[in-house]
């Protein structure tokens, strides 16, 4: 019998040159073939008749038929690919507006397919830019599931043997000498849950006789991935919730003061997360606390606070930001808004005068700066600082987990608050951040940005710089947004390449500057500051912009290829206009067209202006993807649940670890379970590496 674990070379029949194939595709033991094919099915449970299309039906379906006829029509930018399917009642066309030339040698008379999208009317029923499925030879399409399995195909699956035709046979062998042993479930939690035994969940998955048992089997799995997830995230939380940690009075003369000489009085929400952070921190036990909150939501007075109460304890706070710019505009705040109150800031950066940073350092070191603001340099050796008590970490999905981790280490157990302005969806919450507390800052109601979002095609972009341009004139400051800093993949716009070009032409007499991560500190510095007293007009940059760039006075706003960038980092970037109660414009240029899913992604912009709103969207559309620079981050990847799809029992797989641990805090009972997330610690990267 075959286990689990054991690695795919012992799969009978099997054969040397397929295995060394499958390990370079990711499959190497048992439980990698059972748990990952098929990729998927073709699900035909909600597709109605061709016949019926007239009609179109609700959100997304999966229409399967044959291919009848296919063209090219029109010309230039117009040029379109056709293609007609039948199931025999009716017909359904795919229409490709642009890029289909890898789909147009696939396409051949009778070869069965399968659209999945959105049907809408245009001369009949049909999909624009469908996801298209090719099937090999016959497919059976009268099966009672109405689900088609989709095994792993192309030419390097071919050669090796590993056709599509060759999958049940191989699937079948697994199945009937495989022993049933997996990743362990407790009896209680599936009693619970009302989940299917691993073996026949598995099984369920390859070979459903019914779409009851399919579904219950995919929920089983699923579970089961997401549950040892969440276990090994609560006993995270919990092991450090046990920890001695530095005690810290939750007030102080000094935070008295510093907060009666802020020139506005703080917001609700400011006052609550302020709550929060008080009760962890006078606990004695380390905090871990996520703090999120839109650009301008008032973030940095909230860490300023918190560096009063360690300030006012005896303890220093270390403040570290992801650029120099950003941690040069933290310390200029700080003079302003902490020195007032007694608390001493410095500034670490690689950028700074060497007799400067010297002086910094020192006073670091000698315990006479209670706030230390810095870059990456703050987790050097030669940075010490030995009261810390708090960490700070502004934008903190910038930072690997290594070099969070360094810079708390630095410390004895300081207490850890991490903040972002990318908003946060509930499932990637729960996934990459669940062993820590979570706080959200609500914008200030008195800065409510007002920025008309517009969505257009490059052929527009003639009238757009036009626009721009009068607009430059006539005082008005704005930012040129660009994906790359120079020229990357084709058909992408590049802010450096562009700059001569368009000071000599498209934007001549209009004072501009360059900004981006390669420039050298000083320049930036210089940019900034021009752009800030307004001798510049026009900022070209890089989604630089969108972390540390504080111009009230910009109103203006467009970006190139903005295809390129997610609804939520485009969210953050247009929140750098329209912030002094003016409004602002935010134009994004794309080269898909209108009707693509590309446009129509970016259209959602126009209507929504919550960012959480536009996360969630986004999760949708594009999956989960690596959300806040995760591959440095910790990024999860699970191989058979859907954090765009699965939110409802990710939840139900949470609560269930918090009640298996109330019941048994050491998992006594469940050698097996203990040993599986023992693994689980050991692979998985985790938010935070310290505690």
């Amino acid at each position: 019998m075959l286990t689990w674990n054991d690695p795919i070379e012992q799969i009978r029949g099997l054969g040397a040159k397929r295995c060394e194939f499958l390990r370079n595709q990711g499959f190497a033991i048992v439980g990698d073939l059972l748990l990952r094919a098929p990729l998927r099915f073709i699900d035909r449970r909600l597709s109605p008749e061709f016949i019926k299309l007239v009609t179109p039906p609700q959100g997304e379906i999966t229409a399967v038929g044959k291919i009848e006829s296919f063209g090219e029509k029109g010309f230039g930018k117009k040029k379109r690919l056709i293609v007609f399917i039948t199931d025999g009642t009716g017909h359904l066309q795919g229409v490709w507006f642009n890029n289909y030339s890898y789909i147009l040698p696939k396409i051949q008379p009778d070869l069965t397919v399968a659209f999945s999208g959105r049907v809408t009317l245009f001369d009949g029923p049909q999909m624009v830019h469908p996801q298209v499925t090719f099937f090999e030879g016959d497919v059976d399409l009268s099966g009672r599931t109405g689900l088609i399995p989709m095994y792993p195909a192309g030419e390097e699956w071919d050669a090796v043997g590993l056709r599509r035709g060759y999958w049940p046979k191989l699937i079948n062998t697994l199945l009937a000498e495989w022993d049933g042993s997996g990743p362990y479930l407790p009896d209680e939690t599936r009693t619970e849950e009302g989940l299917a035994p691993f073996k026949a969940a598995i099984t369920g998955i390859h070979q459903p006789t019914s779409v009851e048992q399919y579904d219950l089997a995919l929920k089983s799995v699923k579970f089961a991935e997401l549950f040892h997830h969440q276990l090994l995230m609560v006993l995270l939380r919990r092991r450090r919730r046990q920890g001695v940690g530095i005690q810290i009075s939750g007030g102080g003369q000094r935070h008295d003061k510093f907060i009666a000489g802020l020139p506005f009085e703080l917001s609700d929400g400011q006052r609550d997360v302020l709550s929060h952070i008080s009760a962890d921190i006078v606990s004695g036990i380390p905090m871990y606390r996520l703090l999120q909150g839109e650009v301008g939501a008032g973030k940095t007075v909230v860490a300023f606070a918190a560096a009063t109460m360690a300030a006012g304890s005896g303890y220093q706070t270390a403040l570290m930001a992801p650029t120099e710019l950003l941690a040069r505009q933290h310390y200029l705040n700080a003079l302003e808004l902490c020195e007032p109150a007694g608390i001493r800031p410095v500034l670490i950066s690689g950028g700074r005068d060497p007799e400067e940073l010297r002086h910094a350092l020192m006073q670091a070191a000698l315990g006479g700066a209670d706030l230390i603001i810095g870059t990456h340099a703050l987790f050097q050796h030669r940075v010490e600082m030995p009261r810390l008590g708090l960490v700070i970490i502004d934008e903190q999905q910038r930072f690997g987990v290594r070099q969070r981790a360094s810079l708390v280490k630095k410390g004895v157990r300081p207490h850890v608050l991490l903040m972002t302005a990318t908003p946060i969806p509930r499932t990637l919450g729960l996934v990459h951040y669940g062993d820590l507390d979570i706080s959200f800052l609500p914008p200030l109601p008195n800065l409510r940005r007002q920025v008309a979002t517009r969505v257009v095609n490059d052929s527009r972009r003639d009238r757009v710089f036009g626009w721009l341009r009068d607009k430059l004139r006539a005082g008005h400051r704005g930012y040129l947004v660009f994906p790359v800093i120079d020229e990357g993949p084709a058909g992408l716009e590049a802010a450096q390449t562009r700059f001569d070009p368009y000071q000599r032409i498209d934007f001549k007499g209009v004072p501009m500057a360059l900004l981006h991560g390669r420039l050298p500190i000083e320049e930036r510095i210089k940019a900034m500051e021009a752009f800030r007293r307004g001798d510049v007009r026009l900022l070209m940059a890089t989604a630089v912009v969108e972390v540390g760039v504080d111009v009230p006075q910009a109103s203006l706003m467009v970006v190139e290829n903005a295809e390129r960038f997610g609804l939520a980092q485009l969210h953050q970037l247009r929140g750098r206009v329209g912030r002094t109660g003016k409004k602002g414009v935010c134009v994004l240029i794309t080269k898909e067209l209108p009707g693509e899913p590309g446009f129509e992604r970016l259209k959602r912009l126009e209507q929504c202006e919550d960012g959480l709103t536009l996360a969630e969207e986004d999760l949708k559309l594009r999956g989960g993807g690596e959300p806040l620079g995760a591959r440095q981050s910790g990024y999860v990847r699970f191989k058979m649940a859907d954090l765009a799809l699965d939110y409802e029992l990710l939840q139900r797989a949470h609560k269930a670890a918090e009640r298996l641990l109330d019941k048994y805090p050491d998992l006594a009972p469940f050698p097996d379970l203990r040993v599986k997330v023992k693994q689980e610690y050991r692979q998985r990267p985790r938010t935070m590496l310290a505690g």
